[in-house]
């Protein structure tokens, strides 16, 4: 036999071999899977328990936090799930790994709902740091009808920040691109397993904007010298934006399906401050992209925000008075700042005509 019949008799038993091995391990996953297996690629934590040191992070009278999300994935005490009032949707900065659960702007929130309603309004956090629009439409997906009971009289979106860049390929890239053009790949639990184990992998290896990590930045020393957008900035935050709008429409349609009524909330960030009474924006990737990008990027999804969501339904964050002090980085907020958020939040919720789906 030649090398080259040899060759191609190796490929097609190591080929042959290779789809028994797929079938096998994709028969095994779905023979075993109880629903949540589809849930692998939402960075969830499920029944667990971590405890965080936080005193380099922010000044409190605690050091360590004890983070926990229970068995159905959500962080808060309301148990069982049907007793959700409230449920809260965003990313790290609605999760807030790093605050006790007392501290954090759904403990505020509660508190100043539950006085305004007169019993206990329960809120739930299901924010996952990472997330985006992309994970948030998973979430409706492919973990909310999961959880036994849940149907929220009201939802809060607490997003936007994880949307703004528009230099990444956004965290369904690779769907996009290649699994979009074979849907059904998407329904394979090896698929799901492997996009799993590829974003595990990137997430040790640190793939992640520099700036989008959880820790304490010294304001003094931050570079706000950007003066001018990038070339490119508004074309293609316009194109983002345009997609942030598709993904917000069917997040609202997914969350009026379950019954619930929608606030919107923009978030407020440090990437750009004023200057000598010139806003700046803080240098991120030299002179191709920096703060006054982002800020531009985000004000355009928060314009989008504005008109889906309706001036009655949205909480302007963005807009809000907050200081250095609010903020442990660019993004997260500390003990004070969560405060304000769920003070806000609260209010304009027990000010407006919400308040009596809550009754």
């Amino acid at each position: 036999m030649s090398w080259t019949r040899k060759a191609a008799f190796l490929a097609i038993i190591w080929t042959v071999a290779l789809a028994v091995l797929l079938a096998g391990t994709e028969l095994v996953l779905r023979a075993t899977d109880d629903g949540w297996g589809r849930t692998l690629r939402l960075n969830l934590i499920r029944g667990r328990s971590y405890d965080y040191a936080v005193g380099d992070l922010y000044w409190a009278k605690w050091r360590t936090v004890r983070y926990v999300r229970d068995q159905y994935g959500l962080r808060g005490d309301c148990e069982p799930p049907s007793r959700i009032d409230i449920l809260t949707i965003g990313g790290s900065t609605t999760d807030q790994r790093f605050l006790p659960q007392h501290a954090t702007f759904q403990s505020v929130m509660e508190g100043e709902l539950s006085r305004s309603a007169g019993r206990r309004i329960c809120v739930g956090n299901a924010g996952v740091d990472g997330h985006s629009t992309y994970g948030h439409l998973r979430s409706f997906g492919d973990w909310f009808p999961l959880i036994p009971g849940l149907r929220p009289k009201l939802f809060v979106f607490s997003i936007g920040i994880n949307d703004a860049d528009f230099t990444s390929g956004g965290p369904n890239d690779f769907e996009d691109r290649v699994l979009g053009k074979a849907g059904w790949l998407k329904e394979l639990r090896v698929v799901q397993l492997g996009l799993w184990v590829r974003d595990l992998v990137s997430s040790a290896v640190g793939r992640r904007p520099e700036y989008a990590g959880h820790r304490r930045v010294d304001w003094r020393t931050l570079d706000y010298s950007q003066a001018e957008l990038g070339r490119s900035t508004p074309e293609r935050a316009a194109r983002n934006a345009a997609g942030f709008r598709i993904r917000l429409r069917r997040l609202l349609a997914d969350a009026h399906a379950m019954g619930g009524d929608v606030v919107c909330v923009t978030q407020p960030h440090r990437f750009v401050r004023l200057v000598d009474g010139k806003k700046r924006g803080l240098r991120l990737r030299g002179e191709s992209y920096g703060g006054l990008d982002f800020d531009y990027s985000l004000r355009l999804i928060n314009k989008v925000m504005l008109e889906e969501c309706g001036a009655a339904r949205l909480v302007d964050l963005y807009s809000a008075d907050f200081d250095d002090g609010d903020f442990y980085d660019l993004v997260h907020a500390t003990p004070s700042g969560a405060r304000k958020i769920g003070l806000d939040v609260g209010r304009f919720i027990a000010a407006s005509d919400l308040i009596k789906r809550l009754h």
